[in-house]
């Protein structure tokens, strides 16, 4: 049978109906392309058609590029698909020849054939395809076939390298295919193939990525390749070199330092380089530099030279120049945006509920300067991205002012020293790039050196305010975003009451005006603005323009377009958060507000994407105005358990019928995140919502049902949402909704918690917290089933220090709460638990989550006093700990005061009054002070 397949020939009239096809389906009319289509789905059932694709794609020399393509892109999809259901002699006639196409003289075939080879091996690995490596580097070496052929054996390896790197890395027989390949591509890159040496350098960059021991071991010998390249032709060519600077100091920075002064200045003079790409990568290396965990000395001497280089490139190209003159000619206000225009939009699951830590005073410092260390980087770059440029590419504008922005976090005093002269005399210039890029420095180095640029912000922040009005549109938009960046500074004078006091209503006011701009890129930079604004100031500050905000937000509702609409319902969304206590009472404010978001509430089809974030501001506002909104309540959970239900059902249809596409899960998470905030907000009037809405759909059953539904779900936001739900359905209305449902829901929590992992974290979290919840609204008798697995489950977290830290802190307060209710049950867990609770507990906020774990762990110790052994290293340290752990309790309620006085008067006769002393001796004084009060 083999030696017929290795015979195969194909019939001349069927390969030709075969080609004509397939030039069908390439065809520009669109009747011919669907005629086609249709043929090859008849032909595809052929018992040689594989054969036929193979033949055309390896050897039809003589047939149109696209044509082999096409029967290429068949095949990869094809394998990928069906690769396991091919006879055996199918299989091996496809490896043996698919290697053939990397010798065609066409470009187009040899990288459609590396694409076919790059799926296969990504199926087969090296153990199931040994002999196409070692093929692939004879081709790639030079050491048979043509230059066309070693450059398409080098294009399909760094498709390889890029996938599947760490398939190489590994040993087979004894051999790591790596320790052949890396001293063969390094030898590469003195190919006199420019392309060859730049493919090479891409291999050997993907592997750096993985930090292969292959690599590091010749690293010595790459880099000096590395330098000889500097000044290598092909363009191609230097962009590895940068992209490989940066990989090394990624994978081992300490090898590059000793060469980091000299690579500096090459990248520096490469900035300067023609070739855009070039230009960007070697800024790239700069970004790497300053990121870099690397001594501050080290830099420091260069910060002279990299600074100016980077304010020089922050100023948008002259094509970029031309280009935005051209767009900004006319208002573009009335022009409606296209699917095209908005970037794809992807619902925010209900946030991981966190317990908050005590701040130290350094956190407090870290707060006031701007962005807290829990906060979403990939959003503020995602946002900075949005006001930066209209273009969403990374571009070398955007890469400098990134560098600039890290390098003011690390040395704010030079990085000012150097910068500020520089934009002080350009943000007066007559050009406006040049002065928009000052401003934008101005916001790129705002986080970093605020403190150090405090003599100068009394006089910027006016001038900023003024550059509000600027006839540039980008200048407006630029301004707005560098405004927000100061926004903490602003409102914190305006607390703090200084000299600078007054400057946060003419800002505030300007921004508010500026979101009425009749350029739609200065209305999503101004209410970007307005929402960093609004998060910054505090309540009280902010209640005096609650009027004029919802005024503004009236005409902004009418003026924007879809994009800018977004923008502005995270604004609501924020403003509903903030403020929510000041509204929720006042008619004429909630009259207002909701009357634009009920419009378009209304304009917005079940499956229209426009309703995500329409959804997610709705939940903040339904929350916020708590029972004022119950007059609006009805139809908004109507229709979001009918979204939700119905997303459910076509979910489980798409899973039996795979030609039924499946919804997207967006729609499901935003859809349970507004029921969330209608829980929130009717508290526990929300059952009487279930109950009145038409239709035995909409009750609580249903509803419970549907969560119980999504608790299974495999995608991860889904289960978040749920359990956030969950958690509060068990705070407002425990006993109608979640007490008849109690087995199934303790199932999936349990579930939940055992799949743990770090991709689920925030699943896992909302799922322990909602279990914390849960205890305290049950009785002894409904948990006590329970509470032996869910110990098993929580007790090793607690041990392992590299859990999420909002994961261990709900932890914490879940096992503390398990006491208030079952505390004699929690005996046995006791002296295992404690310490590791203590450590943890010692640190969170003090409010009514830890003050009700913290009941619950006093009643555990209460009712077993057995449960500790003091005279035992174990338990002593335990005891230890839980008496550190009161002891800095500042402000307990006072039953748990109470409770604390009867314990620790325990523990000092347990340990007599030497025991008592050495534990009191270990312990900080301030503590010592209380302990030694509250045993009094």
């Amino acid at each position: 049978m083999k030696n017929i397949m290795s015979a195969w020939t194909p019939n001349p009239e069927a390969l030709n109906q075969i080609v004509q096809i397939l030039s069908g389906t390439l065809a520009s009319d669109t009747s011919t392309r669907v005629q086609a289509t249709k043929a090859l789905e008849k032909v595809k059932s052929e018992l040689d058609f594989d054969n036929y694709l193979l033949h055309i794609l390896a050897e039809g020399g003589q047939l149109e590029p696209q044509v082999r393509a096409s029967a290429g892109l068949l095949i990869k999809n094809d394998l990928i698909k069906n690769w396991a259901n091919k006879t055996t002699d199918l299989r091996e006639h496809i490896l043996q020849d698919i290697p053939k196409g990397l010798l065609d003289g066409q470009n187009l075939v040899r990288n459609i054939t590396g694409n076919v080879i790059t799926t296969l091996f990504s199926i087969l690995g090296v153990s199931q395809w040994p002999n196409i490596l070692p093929n692939l580097m004879q081709l790639a070496t030079g050491d048979a076939g043509t230059t066309e052929s070693q450059e398409g054996a080098m294009s399909t390896l760094v498709k390889i390298c890029e996938d599947s790197a760490w398939l190489l890395d590994r040993e087979y027989d004894g051999q790591r295919p790596l320790n052949y390949m890396v001293p063969r591509f390094i030898e590469l890159t003195s190919s006199p193939s420019g392309r060859v040496r730049a493919l090479a350098l891409s291999c050997l960059n993907h592997i750096l990525i993985i930090k292969s021991q292959s690599i590091l071991v010749n690293l010595d010998q790459f880099m000096a390749r590395l330098f000889s390249m500097a000044t290598d032709p092909d363009p191609k060519v230097r962009i590895g070199l940068c992209i490989a600077f940066s990989s090394i100091l990624d994978a081992t920075p300490q090898q590059i330092l000793p060469h980091l002064d000299g690579i500096i200045d090459y990248c520096l003079h490469s900035i300067g380089d023609n070739d855009e790409e070039v230009a960007l990568q070697a800024c790239e290396v700069l970004l790497s530099v300053a990121s870099a965990n690397i001594s501050y000395d080290v830099l420091r001497p260069k910060l002279e030279q990299i600074i100016p280089v980077l304010l020089r490139n922050m100023v948008y190209s002259e094509m970029e120049v031309f280009i935005m003159e051209g767009q900004d000619e006319k208002d573009d206000e009335d022009v409606a945006d296209r699917d095209e225009d908005i970037r794809p939009q992807a619902a925010r699951s209900k946030e991981a509920h966190k317990v908050t830590k005590a701040k130290t005073n350094k956190e407090l410092s870290v707060t006031q300067n701007g962005n807290s260390e829990d906060e979403d980087d990939e959003e503020e770059e995602d946002d900075e991205d949005d006001d930066l440029d209209l273009n969403p590419s990374w571009t070398l504008r955007k890469c400098s002012a990134a560098s600039l922005d890290i390098l003011a976090s690390k040395f704010p005093h030079e990085v000012l020293k150097s910068s500020f002269p520089v934009i002080k005399e350009r943000i007066v210039f007559e050009e406006w790039p040049t002065r928009e890029a000052a401003i934008l420095a101005l916001g790129a180095i705002a986080e970093g050196c605020w403190e150090e640029a405090t003599p100068q912000l009394p006089s910027m922040i006016p001038f900023l305010v003024e550059r509000l009005k600027d006839p540039q549109p980008r200048v407006r938009q630029i301004t707005c975003w560098t405004l927000a960046r100061y926004s903490v500074w602003v409102c914190g004078e305006a607390v703090a009451g200084g000299s600078c006091a007054n400057y946060f209503r003419p800002t505030f006011e300007s921004i508010m005006d500026c979101a009425l701009d009749t350029k739609k890129i200065v209305q999503q930079s101004a209410c970007s603005a307005l929402a960093d604004f609004i998060e910054n100031a505090e309540p009280d500050l902010l209640s005096q323009f609650i009027e004029p905000l919802l005024q503004h937000f009236q005409v902004y509702f009418h003026k924007y377009q879809r994009k800018n609409l977004i923008i502005l319902y995270d604004t609501v969304q924020t403003f509903a958060e903030k403020i929510g206590e000041h509204i929720c009472y006042n008619e004429a404010y909630i009259k207002m507000l909701l009357p634009p978001l009920i419009e378009k509430w209304q304009q917005l089809g079940d499956d229209d994407r426009d309703l995500w974030p329409l959804l997610e501001c709705m939940s903040s506002v339904a929350a916020a105005l708590g029972e004022s909104f119950a007059p609006y309540a009805v139809p908004v959970y109507e229709r979001a358990i009918r979204i939700l239900s119905r997303c459910i059902e076509q979910d489980q249809l798409a899973h039996s019928d795979a030609s039924f596409d499946a919804p997207e899960k967006d729609f499901v998470v935003t859809s349970i995140d507004l029921i969330d905030g209608l829980v929130q907000g009717l508290s526990n009037h929300f059952g009487e919502l279930a109950n009145s809405s038409s239709g035995s759909f909409l009750s609580g059953d249903t509803l419970m049902r549907l969560l119980m539904t999504c608790f299974d779900d495999p995608v991860d936001d889904v289960r978040q949402s749920a359990y956030a739900l969950l958690g509060d359905l068990c705070i407002y209305i425990m006993e109608p909704f979640v007490l008849p449902h109690l087995h199934e829901v303790m199932v999936d929590i349990g579930v939940e918690i055992g799949n743990h992992i770090y991709d689920t974290n925030a699943s896992t979290n909302n799922a322990i917290w909602a279990l914390g919840e849960l205890s305290l609204r049950i009785s002894s008798e409904n948990m006590n089933p329970y509470l032996d697995n869910f110990m098993k489950l929580l007790g090793p977290l607690l041990l392992d220090t590299s859990i999420d830290s909002t994961v261990l802190e709900n932890t914490t307060i879940a096992i503390g709460r398990f006491g208030v209710n079952n505390a004699q049950q929690m005996g046995p867990y006791l002296e295992r638990a404690l310490a590791s609770w203590c450590g943890y507990m010692k640190y969170l906020e003090e409010n009514e989550e830890k003050e009700t774990s913290f009941q619950g762990m006093c009643n555990i110790i209460a009712v077993n006093p057995q449960g500790i052994n003091p005279t035992d290293v174990n338990g002593r340290n335990a005891v230890k700990a839980f008496i550190d752990c009161i002891g800095s309790y500042r402000n307990p309620g006072d039953n748990l005061a109470s409770t604390f006085r009867i314990l620790l008067q325990g523990f000092k006769n347990g340990l007599g009054d030497a025991g008592w002393q050495q534990v009191l001796s270990e312990l900080e004084p301030s503590s010592v002070q209380l302990i030694t009060a509250r045993c009094l």
